[in-house]
């Protein structure tokens, strides 16, 4: 067997080598089996079989080895795009593919690591790809010399120019002569994590010359800047030099703050986004340590109540046949209570085993919430997502000193495996779920226990098929309701009722987006004053069967 590993090993060896992919085999305690040259080159470094790869890859982000512990649990993941130092000391963008690798038996052996090289306009787009390929205004990377990386759409239908005629090309050559100096003199103000902001005029196709607002962004690599341009006037080719009139300024004073308001979306959109990925990733980590010690707790526990019950069964056959014991046998049994003992004991373990139970569930909700980073569609039981919310929100939901528990209604239907982003779905279910959960609480806090439990607070889950191959996802409360003014902004990014601090506005506008864009479905609010607010999911089974009608 041994022979046929090593084997196998030599043959993978060199299929790696002639693909020419940057990959790694790391074992089970993740140190290193075989890896290609490549792989080997892009991270400077001379490996030996069985470092370790924390020697490897020192400067690995926390996030990165959160994606390998979810791996060694036997699932594919994905490191994110990071801005790395490497061994010779140059800097890039990386990321890495993470698979499972088996042994001849099909036990995990350990993972298969597929290192990629980005360049910063990949790195970029990565996370920009929606907004910069669909946004009506000019977006480009730049670097330091004012040459045209990447641009979007966009500078075609404002400018005539194609991506293509118009990348790496210098950006200073379509500016207004009387504009040149005074954007190469901004552009030295320029500092990270400063926006800054300037006008200019750049030429189209025609001649003409267009005064545009730009807001730029120096990245983290020092070598390139990242700029979204919004068209505030066109001045005709006979009229180069004229200034925009009173209407223009006024135009673009609003255009101005239009702007503002979408950095401002975007830059909180993508915190946010971040930040789930980030949790997404110590999720994973946190269920991952967990799980084994509570399953091996779980385990014995099965046993010891079976040798307890064995035990016990075996005393009070003692107690039958031998009812007249030695006095110090019946003193010590006295002294520690031997009845009390033989009652309650079963009844400690059944309690220890439902608390590690509980523990089980809590682990099993938080690995499935884990998968907010999720690349690909896949089929998920949108049952197992809501419960999985319903047990991490059940601290929350668990009745309270000033109210009883909240009621947990559930409808479900019989629903077949639905095709979507499994984490995605479930932030979801738990912004809305938490949404209601404040509702409830901010409606219970004006009414004595009494009140509440005569009418209790309740949420209800209601889950349909539908005959057009779509599925309803019901989330109701009975709290305050809200107004129709306020329904209809719902879903308004950075619109909140909660007080300063409680909430960012992203939540539902952040779920919208999800369901209507990643899913083609839809997400409707439904609310009565002072009879509580109900939102209503609808999505496709399957988007493979939708993209096919849709073309």
């Amino acid at each position: 067997m041994e022979h046929s590993n090593d084997f196998n090993l030599t043959l993978f060896r060199q299929v790696l080598e002639q693909s020419g992919t940057a990959i790694a085999l790391f074992n089970r305690d993740l140190k290193s089996v075989l890896w290609t040259q490549p792989w080997q080159d892009i991270w400077a470094v001379d490996p030996y079989a069985g470092q370790p790869y924390s020697e490897l890859v020192p400067q690995a982000p926390p996030a990165w080895q959160a994606a390998y512990r979810r791996c060694l649990d036997g699932f594919p993941s994905s490191c994110p795009p990071h801005w790395l130092k490497l061994g010779n000391g140059d800097r890039c963008w990386l990321q890495e593919k993470l698979s499972p690798w088996r042994d001849e038996r099909g036990d995990l052996a350990g993972i298969i690591v597929q290192t990629d090289v980005l360049k910063t306009a990949e790195a970029i787009a990565l996370n920009w790809t929606t907004v910069f390929e669909n946004s009506p205004d000019l977006h480009c990377l730049i670097d330091q010399k004012g040459i045209l990386k990447h641009v979007n759409p966009a500078w075609q239908k404002h400018l005539g120019y194609s991506p293509q005629d118009i990348q790496h090309t210098c950006s200073f050559s379509y500016l207004h002569p009387d504009d040149l100096d005074a954007t190469r003199t901004a552009l030295t103000q320029l500092t990270a994590n400063t926006p800054l902001r300037l006008e200019n005029r750049y030429r189209h196709q025609d001649g003409s010359y267009h005064w545009y607002q730009w807001t730029l962004v120096a990245l983290e690599d020092h070598e390139h800047l990242y700029a979204i341009g919004r068209l505030l006037a066109s001045i005709p080719a006979s009229d180069e030099s004229a200034d925009p009139d009173q209407a223009q300024v006024q135009q673009l004073s609003q255009s101005l703050s239009d702007t503002l308001d979408e950095l401002r979306q975007t830059q909180l959109q993508l915190v946010q986004t971040e930040k789930m990925s980030s949790l997404g990733q110590l999720v994973a980590g946190i269920a991952h340590e967990i799980n084994n010690p509570v399953n091996f707790i779980y385990g014995n526990l099965v046993h010891a109540k079976e040798y307890t019950e064995d035990i016990l069964g075996l005393l009070e056959l003692y107690q039958q046949h031998y009812s007249d014991p030695n006095p110090e046998i019946t003193e010590e049994a006295e002294s520690i209570d031997i009845e009390f003992l033989l009652d309650d004991l079963p009844q400690l373990l059944s309690s220890m085993m439902v608390g590690a139970n509980r523990v089980k569930e809590i682990v099993s909700s938080l690995r499935n919430f884990s998968r907010l980073d999720e690349v690909e569609m896949r089929l998920s039981d949108l049952h197992e997502g809501l419960d999985s919310t319903l047990v991490i929100l059940q601290n929350r939901i668990k009745a309270k000193p000033n109210r009883p528990e909240i009621i947990i209604d559930k409808s479900y239907q019989e629903l077949p495996k639905v095709e979507c982003f499994t984490g995605q779905m479930n932030q979801v279910f738990m912004n809305i779920v938490s949404n209601a959960i404040d509702a409830l609480d901010e409606r219970d806090k004006d009414r004595s226990y009494q009140e509440v439990e005569a009418q209790p607070s309740s949420l209800t889950l209601t889950t349909v098929c539908n005959p057009d191959n779509t599925v309803t996802i019901r989330i109701a409360d009975n709290a305050a309701g809200v107004s129709e003014s306020v329904r209809q902004q719902i879903f308004k990014p950075f619109f909140t009722t909660k007080p300063v601090g409680k909430g960012t506005g992203l939540g539902l506008s952040i779920s919208y987006q999800i369901i209507v864009e990643k899913h083609k479905g839809t997400l409707e609010c439904q609310s009565t004053l002072g009879e509580g607010t109900e939102f209503i999911i609808t999505i496709p089974i399957s988007h493979s069967s939708s993209d096919s009608q849709d073309s």
